[in-house]
């Protein structure tokens, strides 16, 4: 919980000459958590701080509207909280709200006011949710909601898709329900409600690095070469492996070069389909000069959920694809905004930016 000596420590931190805190004061018929009394570069300022334990879109969102009603002569809204994901953080500055949280993240900006400190990671010992819809079992159900949009899902037919029991399904949809992230009625189904929000709230929560990296050196002139040799695996074992990361997103939708191909392989029987695909393609072990990567997903049951076949290559979801490009390194990000722009966002009915209708 964050109390005052926290909120000072961390605006102290960021530059600010915190001279008085309220809690709970009475300002226009209503009660925020914070009013502080503060001096940035010699002037006078007052933050309207809401709190938030549990920062889910739907919280957020209602803070935001909240706060921009303290709007006035020196009175600058901010959002608090333990910890914002950089999805959430963007969303906020998008939004035009300022925010900080106890990892050292903040963004102050009004006239003559200007502060922003960014990408301080999740606390060490930073709680999860006890029943998490972007965990790796629970996600099947998002996956199936993104990639049928127009569908009218029931709980027992999602359920039997996505290979899971209706109980478990129910607990799902219940903690969707509680964030903000679907509406449900026995009549119309389970409905996505601001599904890009969700889908970027959902790259804060997951963390590619979690998965399990095998290095190779595959003898083959260029990443073609590579691909192709990849193309001519065994069924048995081409059944149990999708191409993933730049390489997979890049028979989507091409965008940059990359000098290596991910590979990843379902979790149960992991050990065997790498053997075979080691002995299958000639690969040499080595992390150095490497240029195929051999990856066990974190993410066990869903990594390669609904992977489909592109030309001559199965390669994992268009939100799978996502999720580990949004913050990998060397131009991640940048191929996973294209994939939004290009294929998922067309998808879900939103046409991309600067086209009619956006």
């Amino acid at each position: 919980m964050i109390d005052a000596d926290n909120l000072k420590q961390k605006l102290v931190e960021a530059g600010l000459v915190v001279k008085a805190i309220e809690v709970e004061p009475q300002l226009m018929h209503a009660r925020p958590d914070f009013v502080v009394h503060a001096d940035f570069d010699g002037r006078e300022i007052r933050l309207v701080i809401e709190s938030k334990e549990r920062s889910h879109l739907a919280e957020l969102r209602l803070a935001v509207d909240q706060g921009r009603r303290y709007t006035g002569p020196n009175r600058i809204p901010m959002i608090a909280a333990q910890y914002l994901g950089p999805n959430r953080r963007s969303l906020l500055r998008e939004m035009k709200m300022g925010y900080f949280d106890m990892a050292g993240n903040i963004y102050l900006r009004a006239p003559g006011v200007f502060i922003e400190r960014d990408g301080k990671p999740r606390p060490a010992g930073y709680p999860q949710p006890k029943f998490n819809p972007y965990s790796d079992k629970a996600s099947i159900m998002l996956r199936l909601l993104m990639d049928e949009p127009g569908h009218p899902w029931r709980i027992r037919e999602i359920a039997e898709a996505g290979g899971i029991t209706a109980g478990w399904a129910s607990l799902t949809v219940d903690s969707m329900v509680e964030r903000g992230i679907v509406q449900y009625s026995r009549d119309n189904g389970i409905r996505l409600l601001a599904w890009e929000d969700t889908l970027k709230e959902w790259a804060d929560f997951y963390d590619w690095q979690k998965s399990k990296f095998h290095y190779y050196y595959c003898h083959a002139l260029d990443m073609q070469e590579i691909l192709e040799k990849i193309s001519k695996l065994s069924s048995n074992v081409s059944a149990k492996c999708a191409l993933g990361f730049q390489a997979g997103a890049h028979l989507i939708t091409p965008y940059s070069t990359f000098n290596q191909v991910h590979l990843l392989i379902e979790g149960n029987g992991f050990d065997l389909m790498k053997g075979k695909i080691e002995q299958e393609l000639s690969l040499e072990a080595r992390k150095e000069g490497s240029n195929l990567i051999l990856i066990k997903p974190y993410y066990t049951n869903s990594a390669l959920f609904r992977a489909r076949k592109i030309k001559k290559w199965r390669v994992v979801s268009d939100i799978q694809l996502y999720l580990d490009l949004n913050r990998y390194p060397l131009r991640g990000h940048e191929q996973a905004e294209q994939l939004l722009e290009k294929v998922i966002r067309p998808r879900m009915g939103r046409p991309p930016k600067g086209k009619h209708g956006s």
